[in-house]
């Protein structure tokens, strides 16, 4: 079987009113970037000009999408893509302590007897829902991209059907 092997590049939305006054926006706060937070996604996107981008995938958070179309405007690999937006990038869900001060969650983790990392509100997700959530991500993610790979090669899908599944389980077997 023939590897296939691409690269991934993580970025983080730019600041948002909310992170600037240490507040919670989880997945019902639909905010903005901030004046610095454009500011931050024009100089990311100045640092990313050169990189070459197949597929550009994003929350669809107001403040992600903003950070990846100026990232997007300075590349010129990225002339021809559009941006593909999938709910399953959002960040945590907070539940009750969106829209309130990190802090507070510090403390009502504190209050529980548990870690700051591992504290999850009322109506908010775990660390495990997170966790298979991205791993839902990653899978379709990895499947697209496989997909498109023997397109251009001129072979059938049937090439890339297992991707994910091999990709995942070479992790498992080596992190096991």
């Amino acid at each position: 079987m023939e590897a296939l092997t691409f690269g991934l590049t993580l970025v983080r939305h730019g600041e948002t009113k909310y992170n600037k006054e240490g507040l919670l926006q989880g997945q019902l706060i639909d905010a903005p970037l901030s004046e610095i937070g454009l500011k931050q996604a024009e100089a990311a996107g100045c640092y990313l000009k050169d990189v070459v981008f197949s597929n550009v995938f994003v929350s669809d958070m107001l403040r992600a999408r903003q950070t990846a179309e100026t990232i997007m405007k300075h590349n010129t690999s990225c002339l021809g893509l559009q941006a593909v937006c999938d709910p399953l990038l959002k960040e945590k869900s907070f539940g009750i302590a969106e829209g309130g001060r990190v802090q507070d969650l510090r403390e009502m983790a504190k209050a529980a007897g548990q870690a700051f990392l591992d504290f999850s509100p009322p109506e908010g997700e775990t660390q495990e829902q997170v966790k298979e959530r991205v791993k839902e991500f990653m899978e379709k993610m990895l499947q697209k991209i496989g997909a498109e790979h023997w397109q251009d090669r001129g072979e059938d899908e049937t090439s890339s059907s297992n991707l994910a599944e091999t990709i995942l389980w070479r992790r498992r077997q080596t992190t096991g």
